[in-house]
């Protein structure tokens, strides 16, 4: 029997993978396979997902899916079931896809679709609904919407939030999930029978948003980073990888979306370099780049620092 198909969308920084990381964890034996599809040339959610008990995955980086031939789809798809012959296929999508046209490839491809899962940001709704049309076009592609950061968020946003969504997709279940946890039979159980999706028009270069990648090599200054992002223009919505910072022996992983940030330490299986690496993504991202790796280069612990951090941490590489 063929596996079955879940798409996973949202809008930038909404919680796609912190929803996946916690249906792995509470998978129950049942095998999931991923792929994952990443706007910037590096991915990063993929090695957190990894961990948290997919069956195979596979990382497709550099662009959404929704706007190239299906092609590459319908080969991650072949791999992931000679590799690991799974129950479920879960297609995490990048943050700025139309819904709409993957749902169209897996259709087209005679592959046997669930359900299209949106997951949007509580506390984030408004910011990504002007920031892009893509996020409505997700929110009504849905057969099921997951509110997600309901327990950073207040009762009164909830609600608000819950009644702006049944105002935008009348007909998708709306399920609020606090730390990203819902009941797995919720998306792994009966099939949801998906619409068709509304007809949406092409979103490549409608909103202008790029992307690029910064590393490095060298631990920077936590109180430095944080200053730099805390005065980011509002054009620069996401930011997201690791950061080793000289303070700590192990790096920190960086999630910003619309001005919020969070740094939570990350320890890796093996010992491993000093490197940040972050994929920056925003409006015209591109044209901001020159002055923003110069800003992070300047973030840079000075050479006596690093010297006595490498003598500190040096076990431990």
């Amino acid at each position: 029997m063929p596996p079955r198909i879940t798409i996973v969308t949202g809008f930038l920084g909404s919680g796609k993978t912190t929803l996946l990381r916690g249906l792995l964890a509470a998978g129950a034996g049942r095998r999931v396979a991923l792929v994952v599809n990443e706007i910037g040339a590096v991915g990063f959610d993929g090695a957190a997902l990894e961990r948290a008990g997919a069956s195979a995955m596979i990382e497709l980086t550099g662009g959404c899916l929704c706007c190239v031939a299906g092609s590459d789809l319908l080969l991650a798809v072949e791999d992931l079931i000679n590799m690991a012959d799974p129950d479920q296929i879960v297609i995490e999508t990048t943050g700025l896809a139309e819904p709409g046209g993957l749902i169209r490839q897996v259709r087209a491809a005679g592959l046997a679709l669930d359900a299209v899962v949106t997951v949007v940001a509580a506390d984030g709704l408004e910011a990504a609904l002007a920031a892009s049309p893509v996020a409505l076009w997700q929110i009504q592609a849905a057969d099921l919407l997951v509110v997600s950061r309901v327990d950073v968020a207040d009762a009164a946003q909830i609600v608000a939030v819950e009644a702006q969504l049944r105002h935008m997709n009348p007909r998708a279940t709306i399920i609020p999930a606090a730390h990203g946890r819902i009941d797995p039979q919720l998306v792994f159980g009966p099939r949801l029978n998906p619409s068709d999706p509304l007809p949406m028009p092409e979103h490549r270069d409608l909103d202008g948003f790029s992307s690029f990648v910064w590393q490095s090599d060298t631990p920077i200054q936590r109180s430095r980073l944080t200053a730099l992002l805390a005065a980011l223009p509002k054009t620069i919505y996401r930011v997201k990888g690791l950061v080793h910072c000289g303070d700590a022996p192990w790096p920190d992983a960086l999630h910003y979306v619309a001005g919020r940030l969070e740094l939570s330490a990350f320890r890796p299986r093996a010992a491993i370099r000093p490197l940040n690496q972050l994929v920056w993504i925003g409006i015209a991202a591109h044209a901001l780049q020159e002055d923003l790796v110069a800003q992070l280069e300047a973030c840079h612990e000075s050479e006596g620092r690093v010297a006595a951090w490498m003598l500190r941490y040096r076990d431990l590489f």
